[in-house]
C-alpha cells in the first residue's frame, strides 16, 4: 500500500463522538500507514452551548482520541487539527503532510457525501482520489458535558498559554498537553524544553534525544496542528524556565503529577513583581499498550524509552571488512552492567561466545609474543616467582599513570584481537552462524572492526556502584573511581545499534535479549535474501 497519509472529518454530533472514537479510528487506521490527521467538522458542534463552555467537552474529546490512538492506531501518528475546536476555520489549513485519502466517520439526513466532499475539496483534489465513509462504525449513545471542578481555567481562553516537559519520544500524552494548551490559546505559547541538570534523573536518560532535535520535534508537531499562534519553543535548565521572569503569561497547563510546581511558580513571579498565572491542570493517561509490571502505568517518554531496549536505534551500517558469516556482534557495556549475563542469555538461544576478558588472561601467559614484550616495557621485576606475569605488579605500574597505560593496551589489545579473531573461526567451524564477541573494551581498543553491530548494556551509576560494592567487596569511593575511569554510558549508546539494561527485574532483561534476538535473525534473512537476489 506504500505510505499513506489520512484526514479523518468528524461529522457527528460531539456528544455522539467518543462511544464510536474505538471503532472509528481502528477502521480509519486501515486505510492508513503513516500519518492521522483527525478534523472536527461544524456539523458535530450543531445544538451546544456557546463556545467557552465547551472547551471542557473539546478536551473530553480530544483526550479520549489521544488515549485510544495507540491501541486503536498502532503505529500510526495521530495528530488533531486544531481548527475545528478552535472555530476559526471550517476548512483546515494546508497540512505539512499531502493527504492521501479523507475519511468521514458518518453524513447527516439530507446530506449527502457529495456535500462534504465539496467543503473539503481542496483536500480531496490533492488526493488519491480516495474518500472513505465510514457510517457503519456509528453509534447513538451521548455523553454528558464533563464537569471539571479541578480546572476552574478550564473554559477560558488566554492571551498566553506556557508548558514545559521533555518531550522525548513524542507520544499521545505530550500531544493531548500540547492540545490543550492549544485550545485555550489565542496568541502565544511558550514551550520549555527539559536538557542539563534536569534530565540527571531520568529513566535512561542516555537514549533521550538530544535538545535541539526535540525542540525541533514540538515545534514541527504544533505548527502542523495550529499554524494560527505564535510560538516561542526554547531549552530549560531549571524548572521555572521562563515562567520565572516573563511578564506577558496567563496560563500554564501542567499534568496532574506536576501541579505543585504551579505554587511554586507563582510564588517566584510574585517576588518579581509579576502577575499570577492561572493554572490549568490535566489527568495522567493510563497506559493501554503497557507490556510488563516494569512499565509505568501511565503513559511517558520513560517506558517509551523502555521499550527501545532490544530494539534497533541506530542504523545498520554493513562492514564489508569481514564475512557476513559468522555474523558477528560485539557486546560491550561498563563494569557491573550486566554485560556477561546477557551474554549467557544469548548464548542458550543459540549464539557463540567468545570472551575477551578470558583471552585477556591468554595473551599475558608465558612465553608469548606479548608476555616478552611486556617484560621489555614494563622490566623483568612484573615477573612472578611461577614465571607469569604478575598482574597486581604491573597493575600498580600502570595505576595513575596515562601513557604507562597506553603503552600497556597498545601491546595486550592487539593480542587479545588476535585471539579473538582465532576464536570467531572456531566456532564458525563448530557451526554458530551468530557470535558475540563480549569485551569490555570493545570500543576502546577498536575490536568493533571485527563485527557487524554493536550493542551495549548500561546501568544508571548509583546501581553500578553498589553492585561492585557488593559483589568486589569495594569502598563506595573505589567504585566511583572504577566508573569514572570507564567510557561513560553516553559514549557507548552512541556508538550502539542496540541497547540493554538490567536495572530491572531478569524477566525484563530476558524480554530485551529475545526481541533483539529475533530482530537480529530477521535482519540476516533479510540479508540472505537480498544476497541470493543479486547473484
Amino acid at each position: 500500500m506504500g505510505s499513506m497519509t489520512g484526514l479523518l472529518i468528524l461529522t457527528q454530533p460531539v456528544r455522539k463522538i467518543i462511544p464510536s472514537l474505538p471503532k472509528v479510528l481502528k477502521a480509519a487506521s486501515q486505510h492508513v500507514t503513516k500519518t492521522l490527521y483527525i478534523h472536527l467538522d461544524p456539523l458535530a458542534k450543531t445544538k451546544l452551548p456557546e463556545t467557552k463552555q465547551c472547551l471542557a467537552l473539546y478536551s473530553h474529546i480530544i483526550t479520549n482520541i489521544y488515549a485510544s490512538s495507540p491501541a486503536q492506531c498502532q503505529g500510526l501518528d495521530v495528530r488533531i487539527l486544531m481548527a475545528g475546536f478552535k472555530d476559526f476555520l471550517e476548512v483546515p489549513l494546508k497540512t505539512r503532510m499531502r493527504i492521501d485519502l479523507v475519511m468521514f466517520d458518518q453524513t447527516r439526513s439530507g446530506l449527502e457525501l457529495v456535500d462534504l466532499e465539496k467543503r473539503y475539496k481542496s483536500f480531496v483534489a490533492g488526493s488519491k482520489s480516495k474518500v472513505f465513509l465510514l457510517e457503519e462504525e456509528c453509534q447513538n449513545e451521548e455523553v454528558q458535558l464533563p464537569v471539571d471542578p479541578i480546572n476552574e481555567a478550564s473554559n477560558q481562553i488566554y492571551s498566553s498559554v506556557v508548558i514545559g516537559g521533555t518531550f522525548d519520544c513524542i507520544h499521545a500524552g505530550h500531544k493531548i498537553l500540547l492540545s490543550e494548551a492549544l485550545i485555550r490559546c489565542k496568541d502565544r505559547l511558550t514551550c520549555g524544553v527539559a536538557d542539563g541538570p534536569l534530565l540527571k534523573n531520568k529513566t535512561l536518560a542516555e537514549l533521550i534525544e538530544p535538545c535541539d532535535k526535540r525542540i525541533s520535534n514540538v515545534k514541527e508537531l504544533a505548527i502542523d496542528i495550529d499554524p494560527t499562534v505564535n510560538y516561542n519553543i526554547v531549552q530549560i535548565t531549571d524548572p521555572m524556565g521562563p515562567t520565572r521572569w516573563d511578564p506577558d503569561m496567563d496560563m500554564i497547563v501542567v499534568s496532574e503529577e506536576t501541579k505543585k510546581g504551579i505554587i511554586s511558580i507563582n510564588k517566584e513571579r510574585e517576588k518579581g513583581g509579576l502577575k499570577a498565572l492561572d493554572g490549568y491542570i490535566i489527568g495522567l493517561v493510563d497506559d493501554r499498550l503497557r507490556v510488563h509490571d516494569e512499565e509505568e502505568a501511565k503513559l511517558s517518554a520513560s517506558s517509551q524509552r523502555m521499550r527501545l531496549l532490544g530494539t534497533i536505534i541506530k542504523p545498520i551500517t554493513p562492514n564489508t571488512n569481514i564475512p557476513s558469516h559468522p555474523y558477528i556482534i560485539g557486546l560491550s557495556g561498563g563494569s557491573a552492567s550486566g554485560k556477561s549475563s546477557v551474554a549467557k542469555r544469548f548464548e542458550k538461544l543459540g549464539a557463540g561466545i567468545v570472551d575477551c576478558d578470558k583471552l585477556g588472561h591468554e595473551a599475558y601467559r608465558k612465553n608469548t609474543k606479548c608476555y616478552i614484550k611486556l617484560i621489555e616495557t614494563f622490566g623483568s621485576d612484573i615477573v612472578g616467582s611461577d614465571g607469569e606475569i604478575n598482574r597486581k605488579v604491573l597493575g600498580a605500574k600502570v595505576f595513575g599513570e596515562k601513557e604507562a597505560l597506553e603503552k600497556l593496551n597498545s601491546i595486550v589489545w592487539p593480542e587479545i584481537g588476535n585471539l579473538a579473531k582465532k576464536c570467531i573461526s572456531d566456532l564458525d567451524a563448530k557451526g554458530f552462524n551468530i557470535i558475540i564477541l563480549d569485551a569490555a573494551v570493545l570500543l576502546e581498543a577498536g575490536w568493533d572492526t571485527l563485527c557487524h553491530q554493536v550493542w551495549v548494556c548500561i546501568i544508571k551509576r548509583e546501581e553500578a556502584i553498589c553492585r561492585i560494592m557488593e559483589r568486589d567487596g569495594k569502598t563506595q569511593e573505589e567504585a566511583e573511581k572504577r566508573i569514572d575511569n570507564q567510557m561513560s554510558n553516553k559514549d557507548r549508546v552512541a556508538r550502539a545499534n542496540v541497547v540493554f539494561c538490567t536495572q530491572w527485574s531478569g524477566d525484563y532483561t530476558q524480554q530485551q535479549v529475545e526481541k533483539a534476538w529475533s530482530i537480529l535473525n530477521n535482519h540476516i534473512e533479510e540479508e540472505r535474501k537480498d544476497h541470493k537476489s543479486q547473484l
